[in-house]
């Protein structure tokens, strides 16, 4: 009696299960049927093309490259069950950026939310739409220029730091580097002296560092993605445990600025961030906690989640900028010579420690910005950008069907030799007024584009050429043996990072022979 009930049970259990297959599979047919229309690898039931993205994050990064490279724009991949299509074509890529159906950000980016929240880099758009309209004052013209005498004496401690590798062997540059963009947000974006670089403290980078590859990993393996399986994973724990560590050096920076603004005695000191002319300045987070102290704008959860993810674009991006821009450099000694004869134009013999970066110099290192612009042609943070698509959406000739995502390959756009001649080469003076006015404007998209794009462009500019300024004034960069650009290995955490650490050998410039400056007193 017991045994036929039992398979009756069973019966029904399997029944349902199909149902629900079914049912799951018809409300799905539409996706089938757009995605049949596009070339595309081919694909497994149920775990669609995860095969192929098996491996370390350099594996999956390269696959991505072959994907781009083997299909035409659009193509579709499978993810489990969640449909993409990747995009490499200008003109799609700008219709993409453009529109309000694609303004949400892929649901893969929601592993970033037990670190970030909903910031303004992970947010929905209902909340993004309000807060970056609230944040976008604090990256005015007048706050930047406040701050470079920051960039300058962050930049110089970093000099003083290296100064013991001076005609060493190589080195890895990534620490000096990471930690000296740690101390410039937390003082700029903050106002709070992390002194990360003279105490040698790296565990806020290397929490940061880990928490970027748990979720990155998290977004290829399939059977990570379900919260109840990933809970009991050895993953979990590690991220729990950075996660930790990361939310209190938030938490410990606000309660400090909370403090200050109710003036009490132990926190006078860090109240005081004053320009060099002892103007008061404005920063970041005094103006995202006036708003929340005024009209409740936002909660103490939301004003953590915003300091996380300016922490991290302040940091870990222009970091990485950074470190490929003085890998170019060293490798390229002929333009390393050329950025050196503007800065010596600019300084002349003046010393370093007298003539430290001013707003106005960084106007005139025009050569300098453009060899970071083709650093980050190369190299760019957000190598791929992933969004959701919302309405079905004619992006010239296909139609993307709501439900799937769009990926959007950066990183090809940036080394299409349809718009890039010798693509692998590095050359500056691709970003010479009259070269940018021929390309097509949607070629280049480091910071990517649209209403969505970065905040802190400007601010990441200034803060790159007031660093390599600095370092290039002081040192000469040397590569023993440089490795042609096309055969750097790459890998992606969330971020573009070099899969090897970026080595370099340093010698103290010599001045005596400097011309006279230009620099205007």
């Amino acid at each position: 009696m017991v045994l036929p009930l039992t398979l009756s049970l069973i019966t029904i259990g399997v029944l349902c299960g199909f149902v629900a297959l079914f049912l799951y599979h018809w409300k799905r047919l539409r996706l089938y049927r757009a995605a049949a229309k596009f070339p595309g690898p081919p694909a497994y039931p149920i775990i669609g093309n995860s095969l192929i993205f098996i491996g370390s994050t350099a594996d999956i990064f390269k696959k991505i490259i072959e994907l781009l490279d083997a299909y035409p724009s659009p193509f579709r991949a499978w993810l489990g069950g969640r449909l993409f299509f990747a995009v490499h074509d200008p003109d799609q890529a700008k219709a993409i950026f453009l529109s309000p159906k694609t303004l949400e950000k892929e649901d893969l980016y929601k592993f970033a939310r037990p670190w970030l929240g909903t910031g303004i880099f992970t947010a929905p758009v209902t909340k993004w739409r309000i807060h970056r309209k609230l944040i976008m004052p604090t990256f005015n013209q007048k706050i930047l220029e406040s701050f470079v005498d920051i960039f300058a004496n962050q930049s110089m401690i970093m000099v003083r730091e290296m100064e013991v590798e001076v005609d060493g062997k190589e080195f890895g540059i990534f620490k000096y580097v990471s930690l000296c963009t740690l101390d410039i947000i937390c003082e700029t974006a903050m106002g709070i002296s992390m002194k990360a670089q003279t105490d040698n403290d790296c565990v806020y980078v290397d929490s940061a560092t880990r928490m970027f590859e748990l979720i990155l990993t998290r977004m290829f393996k399939i059977w990570l993605h379900p919260d109840i399986i990933f809970k009991f994973t050895r993953l979990a724990k590690e991220q729990r445990q950075c996660i930790k560590y990361l939310h209190n050096v938030t938490n410990n920076v606000i309660q400090k600025k909370k403090a200050a603004l109710s003036g009490t005695e132990d926190s006078q000191d860090n109240n005081k961030e004053n320009t060099q002319d002892g103007l008061r300045r404005k920063i970041f987070l005094d103006m995202l906690m006036e708003l929340s102290h005024e009209g409740t704008k936002f909660t103490d959860e939301e004003l953590r989640e915003e300091v996380d993810t300016m922490m991290i674009a302040g940091n870990d991006t222009t970091a990485t900028v950074n470190c490929f821009a003085m890998l170019m450099l060293a490798s390229f000694p002929e333009v390393q010579e050329k950025v050196y004869q503007e800065l010596l134009d600019i300084y002349g013999p003046d010393d370093i420690e007298t003539a430290l970066v001013r707003n106005e110099d960084l106007q005139r290192m025009e050569y300098l910005e453009r060899v970071i612009k083709e650093t980050l042609r190369l190299f760019p943070v957000g190598p791929i950008l992933v969004r959701r698509v919302t309405q079905d959406f004619d992006i010239g000739g296909h139609i993307l069907p709501e439900g799937s995502s769009v990926v959007l390959g950066v990183i090809k756009l940036h080394r299409n030799e349809d718009y890039w001649p010798d693509p692998f080469k590095f050359d500056p003076d691709r970003f010479l007024p009259e070269e940018v006015a021929k390309r097509h404007p949607y070629c280049w998209v480091p910071f990517s584009a649209g209403p969505r794009n970065c905040l802190g462009l400007k601010y990441a500019m200034m803060a790159m050429k007031a660093l390599l300024s600095t370092v290039l004034r002081n040192y000469k960069l040397i590569k023993d043996n440089p490795v042609p650009v096309k055969d750097i290995q790459l890998k992606l955490d969330v971020v573009l990072k070099a899969a090897k650490p970026v080595t370099m050998r340093i010698e103290r410039r010599n001045r005596k022979h400097h011309t006279n400056s230009n620099r205007e007193l």
